[in-house]
């Protein structure tokens, strides 16, 4: 879609040059230099501004901050003053000025425009002087001139040596941009207000532009009584020195996301009190309101082509597997067996497959334990409640009701979903591609972006392969010691000369974060497998951009129309790798919302000094093999390996813990807040009719999944606060529904708050109990981190007690 997209702002770039041709000199120096962004912005500013209809919606030009050029500001100055210039030609009254003693005037004298004094009127003539003599004219006498049509100037110009090098540049500018007969105009009548950034104001330094800062102080050594264009570096000091004081404009500019997004409705007010017309916005996003906005909005790459630079591309590599590709194409062949002889449509438990796409560990008691653990799960939630409860529904619906029935269905899929485990144990085509890769860049770094939770273990998988010039890094942050994406990004590792491979991209913020890579970005994806995903994800993206480039309100500034060819071919396994990309949970966390559902799943670990003990499957430990400490979960635990890890058995050390980040004393504010919105859930389901009833009412739009609803009615739920939208979801059916005494709706700003104080405070304390304690014993009690430091020497004592190293000889799930 480049190509189309360079064609469309070759077609634009010419009907915009065409347009200006009778009115300003394009070939003028400042336009020489722009970019095809910035003429575009110009003629857009010009265009709005020069549409004198009474009833014109306001104007929202959306580009995000980070995409602003070199001549940004300028394209945006330029067109405000040139546009600003032409409608006060319109309104110029070219009379003669009634002058006084002590006016300043400018005219043409000796061939030359120069600034004088008047130091004494009569009927007919004028007597006056130099303001700023030549050495030469020092101490000249008075000269009479007859009354003309003279251009007056502001009498409280300062006298400075710029003052008369500004008046000139001035009367220079008009003349290059219009023409020589051009009016020197130092009072007008149609004016503009700009809120921006402060780099925008020093775009020149002699037109009439004038910058109020937050204290008030205004600067002026030029001739102008008033100024076209006022501005200031917020709203806030423009409506203390300017709005308050009768100060009134056609048009209010702001510039900048942040210059509107908190305040749209003060800035709103201003303009129904009649202190401008209209608004132009210049931001990465609408304000929320239901204020109506003729809107230009640019996409991605047509910024980036419109600057001359070439878009950030993803390549993707094809890797053809095809053992893989056949055992999951029997999968969906026995999903749809057993459709065909019951009726029950079973393809949503293929969306499971994606976890094998994702995995790069390979042929190590690691990789084992955790395709293991995978396996482990899903046939636990074949066999769980829930997962009976949603399946029986199905078949009951179909008249089916034998369980044996029913068990060996699902008995059926879950024996491929083990064939296809096996097969990707022993090999795995991602990784072998990118050892090769590895051996052709001897020499120089590649980049190999992974998911947070197996950093550890593929980090060993290098060492182990004696692999050294891969780096990696997180999808996530993980610490300060190690890469993550959002951190690398805006380094200067992110180069052009710099090689990174994503193993595995199904969603949009991926996508998007991969396309501010500045090196060559590879994606790995099975041939007619996660290759449909990452296509999907693409396809999202260039339909975006299209709907941006094709909207219906770029008719009111240009007639080019922006097209393009779309191709799509159905394939066999569209289905399964086919993702409700808007999804917000799917936004949230892609992988999480097609993994198995994240049921508590329980293990006893059976010690090799006998001991046993349960543990949540997400518990976090270290695995020590070959003198290294690979960071995991119980859950990926294989047989035989020896795992460090820490076991909270004092709730009182832990608070005193949790304590010690609460620096403003709020963990029981804390706790009274969690409890509470548990409380009201509790009194809603009584008064509605049981917890599925109140889940259907509360989550008719947004959902999250009932299971995980039905976990925060347990006792002792672990749950402090649920995600910011589930808060929301509950707040708003207790408005609704005349529950306005519940903390959650008198105090909700308190709850956004505590919870993600509560998160982080919590976390921290985690990282001691995990990482930092584990590595702190690890060194012999010498590598000690800024958190653990702040533990009384006390509590680190009895901690470091608690960290044990054992072998594991045996896990089994524990059904509860």
């Amino acid at each position: 879609m480049k190509q189309q997209i360079q064609n469309y702002l070759n077609q634009i770039y010419s009907e915009i040059q065409k347009h200006y041709s009778d009115e300003i000199n394009l070939r003028e120096t400042d336009f020489e230099k722009y970019s095809i962004f910035d003429f575009v912005n110009f003629h857009l500013i010009y265009h709005y501004i020069l549409d004198d209809s009474s009833n014109k919606n306001d104007f929202f030009i959306c580009i995000s901050e980070n995409e602003y050029r070199k001549n940004f500001f300028s394209s945006i100055f330029h067109s405000i003053v040139l546009i600003k210039l032409y409608q006060n030609y319109f309104n110029y009254e070219n009379t003669a000025p009634e002058l006084n003693k002590g006016d300043l005037i400018y005219r043409k004298y000796n061939r030359e425009h120069r600034i004088f004094i008047v130091k004494d009127t009569f009927s007919e003539q004028i007597k006056i002087n130099f303001k700023f003599p030549k050495k030469n004219e020092i101490g000249i006498n008075d000269f009479l001139l007859k009354k003309h049509f003279y251009t007056k100037l502001n009498p409280n110009l300062v006298d400075t040596k710029k003052s008369a090098k500004n008046v000139d540049s001035y009367r220079e500018f008009l003349s290059s941009n219009f023409n020589e007969d051009f009016p020197f105009i130092t009072d007008f009548k149609n004016r503009t207000l700009v809120i921006a950034e402060k780099q925008f104001f020093n775009e020149s330094k002699f037109l009439p532009i004038r910058y109020t800062n937050k204290n008030g102080k205004i600067s002026n050594d030029l001739p102008f009584f008033s100024y076209l264009v006022e501005c200031c570096n917020d709203f806030d000091s423009a409506k203390n020195f300017l709005l308050n004081n009768n100060e009134c404009f056609d048009e209010i500019i702001i510039i900048g996301a942040p210059k509107y997004r908190n305040n749209f409705d003060f800035i709103l007010q201003e303009k129904y009190r009649g202190k401008y017309k209209t608004i132009i916005l210049i931001g990465s996003e609408k304000p929320n309101t239901e204020n109506q906005f003729l809107e230009w909005f640019w996409s991605n790459d047509e910024v980036k082509i419109a600057n001359n630079e070439e878009p950030n591309s993803l390549v993707k590599i094809k890797i053809s597997d095809e053992k893989l590709h056949s055992l999951i194409v029997e999968l969906k062949s026995e999903v749809d067996k057993i459709k065909d002889e019951s009726g029950v449509n079973l393809s949503f438990m293929l969306k499971y497959t994606n976890f094998f796409m994702r995995m790069l560990l390979v042929n190590t008691n690691l990789s084992k334990g955790i395709f293991q653990e995978y396996l482990d799960r899903l046939n636990y939630f074949f066999q769980s409640e829930a997962f009976s409860e949603e399946i029986n529904k199905l078949f009951y619906g179909k008249d089916v009701y034998n369980p044996d029935t029913i068990k060996n269905y699902t008995q059926r899929i879950f024996d491929k979903f083990s064939e296809i485990s096996k097969s990707l144990e022993d090999e795995n085509l991602k990784w072998n591609y990118i050892k090769e890769k590895a051996k052709s860049y001897q020499g120089k770094v590649i980049y190999l972006v992974v998911e947070k939770k197996n950093y550890d273990a593929i980090n060993n998988q290098l060492l182990n392969e004696r692999i050294n010039n891969i780096h990696l890094i997180s999808d996530k942050r993980i610490d300060n010691s190690k890469l993550y994406l959002d951190k690398w990004l805006n380094d200067n590792q992110n180069s052009e000369n710099k090689l990174v491979i994503i193993p595995y991209l199904n969603n949009k913020d991926l996508f998007l974060k991969a396309k501010q890579i500045k090196g060559a970005c590879q994606v790995l994806s099975y041939e007619n497998l996660d290759e449909i995903s990452f296509d999907n994800v693409e396809r999202d993206y260039q339909n975006q951009e299209k709907t941006r480039l094709t909207h219906k309100d770029r008719k009111k500034f240009v007639q080019t129309d922006f097209t393009t060819v779309e191709e799509s071919k159905k394939r066999e396994l569209d289905d399964i790798f086919s993702f409700d990309l808007n999804n917000e949970d799917f936004k949230t966390d892609p992988n999480e919302i097609i993994d198995l559902p994240k049921e508590r799943v329980i293990y006893e670990v059976v010690f090799d000094d006998s001991s046993k003990d349960k543990f949540d499957s997400t518990k976090g430990v270290f695995v020590v093999e070959n003198g290294e400490q690979i960071k995991t979960t119980i859950g990926e635990l294989y047989d035989n390996a020896t795992i460090r890890f820490y076991q909270n058995n004092s709730p009182n050390e832990f608070r005193r813990i949790l304590k010690i980040f609460d620096t403003e004393n709020l963990l029981d504010s804390f706790d009274e807040y969690s409890e509470s919105w548990k409380e009201t859930l509790r009194k809603l389901s009584l008064d509605f009719g049981g917890i599925e009833k109140l889940y259907n009412l509360i989550f008719d739009t947004y959902k999250i999944n009932y299971i995980t609803f039905k976990f925060y009615f347990a006792e002792n739920t672990p749950t402090r606060f649920p995600i910011m939208k589930t808060l929301e979801a509950i707040r708003e059916f207790c408005v609704n529904n005349g529950y306005k005494n519940e903390l959650i709706v008198n105090e909700f700003e308190k709850f956004k708050i505590y919870s993600k104080k509560d998160h982080s405070i919590r976390q921290q304390a985690g990282k001691i109990l995990g990482n930092d304690l584990l590595d702190y014993i690890a060194s012999d009690k010498t590598d000690i981190s800024d958190s653990l430091s702040k533990l009384p020497e006390d509590i680190l004592k009895k901690l470091t007690a608690t960290i044990q190293q054992k072998t594991v000889t045996k896990k089994t799930i524990v059904n509860e």
